[in-house]
C-alpha cells in the first residue's frame, strides 16, 4: 500500500524534505510547483514508510486505499507518462551547493550506518568533496530500516538498496563490525555521530526485570544477530505498555498470521506462543496517544477483536501472570511487553543530557566539541520515523560545510 496526497494538500512542500524516496512531485525547482492545487506521490516508488503523513500540515497524506479512489487515481494519472526517479537522483527541491573546503578534499567520519548516518552522507556526497568513511558496530547496513521496522512492511525495507548503492561510491569508505573508537581520532576532519537511540525507556515498576522491552523484543523478531530472545511467551493475553506505533507493531506481530518473514525460530515461537488476545495499555488519554490512524488501522485489520485498547492505566508491579494497576486492578497476562519509547546512551568523548537522551547541539553542532556534529535521534531524542531523518542529516551537514567553509576563510 502507498500513500496519496488527498485534495487538502496545502502545497508547502514539507513532505518533498523527508520523503525518503523522492516519490513526491512537483518539488520546488520542477515545472509546476505552487502553480497547481495539489503535489503527487508516485506510486511505484512509495514505500509505505508515512514519513509524508507523519509531517503533512494539514493531513492531506493518507494510505491509499478503498477510502480514496478518486484521489488514488489523480495521484496515479499525474506520473502516467513520467519516469520513476531514484532516492539517490539528486534532489530537485533544493540546488546542489558543492563545497571545496580550504586544502581541497577533507574526511569525514559518519558514525552509524541506519538512516540518519545514510542520509548524512547522502548530503556529504552532494555537498561536499569529502572522503567519507562510514562506520557501524553491525556488519549490517540499516540500523532503524533493517532492524527497526516490523517484518511484515518489506516495502519500507526497500530503501536499504539505495542506501547500498551510496556506500558503493568511490568517495564512501565502509567499514562494517567497526567501533568508531578503534579509529584515530585525529585522522578526521569532522564527525558525525548518528548512533540513535535505542534503549527501551522503562516502567519502573516492582518485576520490570521480567518483563519483554520494545528494544529487545523488536531485535529479536527482525533477527538483529545478538539479540536477546523473549521470555517464554505464554497465552492467552499478553500486555504491550505503550501508545504509540512500535507497540502497535508488537501486538501485530504477537496475533499475526505467523507467515510474516520472519527467522525460522521467530516463527516457531509465536506459532507456539498461544496468544490470542492483546491489551494495550495506554498510561494517559487517546487523545495523547502517539500512533498514527494507518498503524491503529492496520493493527484492528489483522486483530479483528483481539485487542483490547485501554487508556489512563498505569502499571504499578508486574509478576509472571498478571500486571498490577494504581486502581488496584490485575489483568491477567502471560506476559507483559513494554514499548514506551527509547531513548539515547551516552556517546564516549561528548556531553550527554541524560533527561532528553541526547548529545547536547546547536543545529547538529556538538555543544563545547568542536569538529563532532550528531544526526538522527541522537541528536533531536527519539521522535519521528524514517522520512524525518532526511531533513535531520540535511541540517547537520549544513551546518558542519558552514562551519568548515568559516575556518577555511581568511581572517577566521
Amino acid at each position: 500500500m502507498s500513500y496519496a496526497i488527498s485534495g487538502d494538500c496545502c502545497s508547502d512542500a514539507s513532505c518533498v524534505a523527508v520523503c525518503p524516496m523522492n516519490s513526491i512531485h512537483p518539488s520546488p525547482g520542477e515545472p509546476g510547483f505552487g502553480t497547481g492545487a495539489s503535489l503527487f506521490v508516485d506510486p511505484r516508488t512509495c514505500i509505505d514508510c508515512g514519513a509524508c503523513a507523519d509531517i503533512c500540515p494539514v493531513d492531506a497524506a493518507k494510505p491509499a486505499d478503498e477510502s480514496l479512489p478518486e484521489d488514488v487515481q489523480r495521484n496515479a494519472a499525474y506520473f502516467a507518462d513520467r519516469e520513476p526517479l531514484e532516492a539517490t537522483d539528486l534532489d530537485t527541491w533544493e540546488p546542489v551547493s558543492y563545497q571545496v573546503w580550504g586544502g581541497g578534499p577533507r574526511r569525514v567520519l559518519v558514525v552509524g550506518a541506519g538512516p540518519a548516518g545514510m542520509y548524512a552522507t547522502r548530503e556529504l556526497l552532494l555537498r561536499t568533496t569529502a572522503d567519507i568513511t562510514v562506520v557501524d558496530r553491525s556488519e549490517h547496513l540499516g540500523g532503524l530500516v533493517r532492524f527497526g521496522v516490523a517484518p511484515d512492511h518489506p516495502q519500507t525495507k526497500q530503501i536499504i538498496d539505495n542506501f547500498e548503492r551510496l556506500i558503493r561510491h568511490p568517495r564512501v569508505h565502509w567499514r562494517p563490525g567497526t567501533d568508531a573508537a578503534a579509529l584515530p581520532s585525529d585522522g578526521f576532519d569532522a564527525v558525525v555521530h548518528a548512533v540513535g537511540a535505542w534503549s527501551s525507556r522503562r516502567l519502573g515498576i516492582d518485576g520490570e526485570d521480567a518483563a519483554c522491552t520494545a528494544e529487545d523484543f523488536v531485535a529479536w523478531y527482525n533477527g538483529r544477530p545478538g539479540a536477546t530472545p523473549p521470555p517464554a511467551l505464554a497465552g492467552p493475553r499478553a500486555v504491550v505498555v505503550g501508545n504509540g506505533n512500535v507497540a502497535i507493531d508488537i501486538a501485530r506481530v504477537l496475533l499475526s498470521d505467523r507467515t510474516m518473514d520472519v527467522p525460522p525460530e521467530v516463527r516457531r515461537t509465536l506459532a507456539a506462543s498461544g496468544i490470542k488476545e492483546v491489551v494495550l495499555l495506554g498510561r494517559r488519554g487517546p487523545d495523547e496517544a502517539a500512533y498514527t490512524e494507518p498503524a491503529l488501522q492496520e493493527l484492528l485489520a489483522v486483530a479483528g477483536d483481539r485487542v483490547e485498547l485501554r487508556y489512563h492505566a498505569r502499571p504499578t508491579a508486574w509478576t509472571s501472570a498478571a500486571l498490577t494497576l494504581d486502581t488496584g486492578e490485575v489483568i491477567a497476562a502471560g506476559n507483559l511487553f513494554t514499548a514506551i519509547g527509547f531513548e539515547g546512551r551516552p556517546v564516549d568523548g561528548l556531553p550527554f543530557d541524560a533527561g532528553r537522551g541526547i548529545v547536547p547541539n546547536v543545529r547538529g553542532a556538538v555543544v563545547d566539541r568542536p569538529g563532532h556534529y550528531v544526526a538522527g535521534w541522537i541528536k533531536r531524542g527519539a521522535r519521528g520515523g524514517i522520512g524525518v531523518n532526511k531533513a535531520c542529516a540535511q541540517e547537520t551537514v549544513m551546518t558542519l560545510v558552514s562551519a568548515s567553509r568559516d575556518a577555511a576563510s581568511p581572517g577566521s
